[in-house]
């Protein structure tokens, strides 16, 4: 028994050397502040609702997105181009504003960003008029956590496909 916690002992007191022999971390990767940060995916967001920003807002805290809570269509546009953002959701009960021309003029950006559109009325008829914009997706209102986590997912990975095929 004490050999064998001997043996023990031994292998794991040599796991840090083999480690940086082979030139890899023993232990979990332990970023710096300014790293983990820049691994945050920012996106901008022109919702109504207190509630669909609380739902926003932790997301925020479990996936690796800074939400960017734009107050008007100009602060959008500006954050998007400042902030690369690849994703743009766009409540359409947003006041004083027609959504078709909002969501073509954010979808214009020179990032090609992917705008979700945030609706209460979720059909088949809008979702088509959206990708005639340029709309990338259509959400249900109120958000459900679950549903915008996969939406955004979905919107980064086509972003990032789209993004690499036009650079080949």
């Amino acid at each position: 028994m004490l050999a064998m916690l001997r043996a023990l002992h031994s292998f794991l007191a040599d796991t840090p050397k083999r480690a940086r022999a082979e030139g890899r971390s023993a232990g979990p990767s332990t970023k710096t502040a300014s790293q983990a940060i820049a691994s945050r995916i920012s996106i901008v967001a022109l919702v109504v609702s207190d509630h669909d920003r609380e739902v926003l807002n932790c997301i925020s805290n479990r996936e690796p997105v800074d939400i960017h809570f734009a107050e008007s269509h100009v602060d959008a546009w500006e954050a998007v181009n400042r902030l690369n953002s690849p994703v743009i959701l766009y409540d359409r009960d947003w006041p004083n504003s027609e959504w078709r021309t909002t969501v073509q003029a954010l979808a214009s950006s020179p990032h090609r960003s992917c705008v979700i559109l945030a609706s209460r009325v979720a059909d088949d008829y809008l979702w088509q008029e959206l990708i005639r914009c340029g709309g990338y997706d259509l959400l249900a209102k109120p958000f459900r956590a679950d549903d915008v986590a996969r939406a955004l997912k979905l919107a980064l990975s086509y972003w990032k496909s789209a993004r690499a095929a036009a650079t080949q």
